[in-house]
């Protein structure tokens, strides 16, 4: 074999064995059950496909309105596909993580190591994350938009030197394709904004005049403007045209539409209360993970990465005081040298910045998934920067490695056994179909019921994170009340046994009672997990005055 053929197979190897291994790797995990799979993953795109928006009424509490463009393929592989090709198919896209990850490796690592398998190893270990593994064969999707938030970063530290040497013109073109690929995954999923941020900021680092700086970051956020605009705009024109808000139910308290409260509905549960919080995060979620997710898991990862940044600036500071001019010298490098050292600043730079906008938004540990992707990355880089001989650096890095991997517990966010098909609903026999309304009450996660029912069967969300009975109703409230008033064919309630009391409060306030006598028990195989079954009772009218009385 040619030194030529034996670089093609080392640079085109990965394309196979990510997606080989991850794919597999959802197979044996089995097969996705979670939460929000059953909530909106699959019904999202069932709706817009069937044009569903205005037909239902938020079967899905406030995810009913997120962008479907990203679940639509999954909704068809589901559909035509047996449940263990689509795991598999899942598995496979989201392991492309791994050619990326170590295209970016390459691009920061080069004079520090030229062993390939290097490169690999740190892909590896940032793929085999409690974080991404809980994700792998998911709907989630945070490991799927990391495919582009990824590439535009490797994009950018690929053609460095594109920013910092060329003609504007050149670089211009280099980071607006790069930032329509972090605006594209902004655009299919919107907590991803924070990496655009990040690193619209970290071009503020680069060694050029001030002005090129500016330009640089402005250039960026078109392109990550027009990528919004390519994946997300139809999506936000619709939302605006029917709730006046782009980001509906979102930020209302700005938009005002009657639809919903004048409130934020941004999840708050795990934000930081305090000074302290933020600088001990990364370890305070090792010690409670339920700070940042409903799930337990651990990773040391952010912990070690904290750790060794903190150990580097002590020694930088150390170096600089103790001989000023033993500093100035480590700074004045080769052009290769410079470019190197600032592409590697650049990146650590726009993770740190992603990853504060994140503790300030959301601090929920899977939205920063591309992050624990590039830890084991940065914890390398920074360890390089310690002014130790280069086999001292090595074994500190394997034993930082050692460290994550064998501490490593992957979070469960609900699998079941492979069946026969993904979800296994049997919908009970109805007699008039084209006029039959069903009320959802609860909280459960039940949407993925509805594409198995007849198309002409209407569902509508009596009590959701959005909607229920309240003496200051909103529109959707209004909206249901007056469908139910005037429904003359079939009535029925879907809920939880578990939650038979909660439903039995707000069909009363509609005015409707469960009729015991005709309830059956819904046990689709997605619930095995969960043991507790579904209830489709039919409803009867009973005091429409107290109904009334709730609006």
């Amino acid at each position: 074999m040619t030194q030529s053929d034996s670089r093609f197979s080392l640079s085109t190897l990965p394309w196979f064995l990510g997606p080989l291994f991850f794919g597999c790797l959802s197979l044996y995990l089995g097969q996705d059950a979670n939460w929000d799979l059953r909530n909106y993953h699959f019904y999202n795109a069932y709706s817009f496909l069937f044009h569903r928006l205005d037909f239902d009424m938020v079967p899905a509490h406030l995810a009913t309105f997120y962008n479907p463009f990203l679940y639509i393929p999954f909704y068809e592989l589901v559909t035509n596909l047996p449940p263990k090709m689509v795991g598999f198919a899942l598995g496979a896209v989201q392991g492309l993580n791994f050619p990326i990850l170590i295209g970016i490796a390459r691009c920061t690592l080069a004079r520090d190591t030229v062993s390939w398998w290097r490169y690999y190893l740190v892909a590896a270990i940032g793929l085999l994350g409690a974080g991404n593994i809980s994700e792998t064969g998911t709907m989630f999707a945070d490991n799927l938009t990391s495919l582009l938030i990824l590439s535009s970063l490797w994009l950018l530290v690929a053609n460095y030197h594109f920013l910092t040497e060329r003609k504007m013109s050149h670089a211009f073109r280099l980071i607006g394709f790069s930032g329509f690929l972090m605006g594209a995954a902004v655009g299919l999923k919107q907590p991803a904004a924070i990496f655009a941020v990040g690193w619209c900021l970290a071009f503020l680092v680069i060694p050029v005049s001030f002005r090129r700086r500016i330009f640089l970051a402005f250039f960026f956020g078109v392109g990550v403007l027009a990528g919004i605009a390519s994946s997300g705009g139809y999506w936000m024109y619709t939302l605006w045209l029917r709730f006046a808000n782009p980001l509906f139910p979102y930020f209302n308290q700005f938009f005002h539409s009657p639809m919903a409260a004048l409130a934020e509905y941004r999840d708050t549960r795990f934000l930081h209360t305090g000074l302290w919080d933020v600088l001990l995060y990364p370890f305070l979620i090792v010690t409670d993970p339920h700070r940042t997710g409903e799930v337990p898991f651990r990773d040391l990862r952010f912990a070690v990465f904290s750790v060794v940044l903190i150990l580097a600036i002590l020694l930088l500071l150390w170096r600089f005081f103790r001989s000023r001019q033993l500093f100035e010298e480590a700074v004045k490098t080769g052009s290769t040298g410079e470019r190197l050292r600032y592409s590697r600043l650049f990146l650590l730079s726009g993770a740190i910045v992603a990853c504060g906008v994140w503790l300030k938004l959301f601090a929920i540990y899977r939205y920063l998934l591309p992050l624990e992707m590039l830890a084991p990355l940065g914890i390398l880089l920074v360890i390089n920067t310690f002014p130790w001989r280069p086999l001292v650096r090595d074994y500190a890095a394997l034993f930082c490695a050692i460290l994550i991997l064998a501490t490593l517990q992957p979070g469960n966010w609900g699998r079941v056994a492979w069946g026969k098909t993904f979800f296994g609903v049997e919908p009970p026999p109805l007699a008039d179909p084209a006029n039959t309304m069903v009320l959802m009450t609860g909280t459960e996660p039940m949407a993925y019921m509805i594409p198995f029912f007849p198309e002409s069967v209407r569902f509508i969300r009596i009590q959701s994170y959005l909607t229920g009975p309240a003496d200051s109703p909103n529109g959707y409230d209004k909206r249901m009340r007056d469908l139910v008033c005037k429904q003359r064919g079939p009535l029925y309630g879907l809920f939880r046994f578990s939650e038979k009391e909660t439903s039995v409060e707000g069909l009363e306030s509609y005015g409707l009672a469960i009729e015991p006598d005709t309830c059956k028990e819904l046990r689709p195989h997605i619930e095995e997990h969960v043991g507790i079954p579904y209830e489709f009772c039919a409803l009867t009218q009973t005091d429409t005055t107290k109904g009334k009385g709730k609006k």
